[in-house]
Order: C-alpha cells, then structure tokens, then sequence
C-alpha cells in the first residue's frame, strides 16, 4: 500500500515538475469528437455543484445556450486544443473549453485551465424556453 502511495506521488511530482496538468478521461475531443457527442442534443451543463445552463446542439456547428440571463446564439470551432463558441453579444471574445469524456460524461475545463474548476455537460430534458430559433 505505501508503495503504491508513493509511486502515486512520484507521478504527481513529475507532472507539476514538467509544468503538464493530467486531464482526467484522456485526451482532449477534437471538433469531430465534439459534434458526434452532441449534435442533435440538448445538454444540462453543471458546475460541481448545481445546474447552471442548457446548450442546444445544431448542425453547422451552432448552439443556443441559455442560463440564468437569458438564451443566446452561438457557432462553434476548434482552435488548438479547445472547443471555442462564438456567442451573439460578444463574437470577438469567444468562450474556449478543452472538453473529454471522464467516467461516461462529456467534462470540460475553462480556457483550457484543467487545474480549475470542472463542469460536467450531460444529455437533459430541461426546458429551454428561448423565444427565437434563429441561431
């Protein structure tokens, strides 16, 4: 047991020691990985502790997103290693996440910062109540 401790250790050691943080679930979805996991859908996204938006997948590589402020429109892309949306007020900042699959849920991770916070994004049925269709 102390052995195993130990080993665990030394990996944690060597990776903050080489400056990579490990991702849980393996690598980074690319675009195709991305669309085949959710095109179509409607997914509740949580943070660790409570419901905090519903996204709408498109064709084309559109979404609409709505939270506690309201719905919005959005296209996405992959730039790099993150999946980066687009939305209607603010095109010029897009919202980038790197997004795997960890324990059958789709998780994602804030402009690429796996050492923070964790949302897990999972097929709903919550209403999304947006009074247009036009994304």
């Amino acid at each position: 047991m102390k052995a195993a401790v130990v080993l665990v250790l030394l990996g944690v050691l060597a990776t903050l020691a080489l400056g990579e943080t490990a991702i849980p679930g393996g690598p980074p979805l690319d675009a195709r990985a991305f669309d085949a996991l959710t095109l179509g859908k409607r997914m509740d996204t949580f943070d660790p502790f409570t419901l905090y938006g519903i996204e709408e997948f498109l064709l084309g590589q559109r979404a609409l997103w709505k939270d506690a402020s309201g719905c919005k429109s959005a296209t996405w892309e992959q730039v790099g290693n993150q999946i980066c949306f687009y939305y209607e007020d603010a095109p010029e900042a897009p919202d980038c996440w790197i997004y795997n699959i960890h324990e059958g849920e789709l998780w994602g991770w804030y402009e690429g910062r796996t050492d923070g916070p964790v949302v897990r994004i999972v097929p709903g049925d919550s209403p999304m109540n947006c009074s247009f269709l036009g994304a």
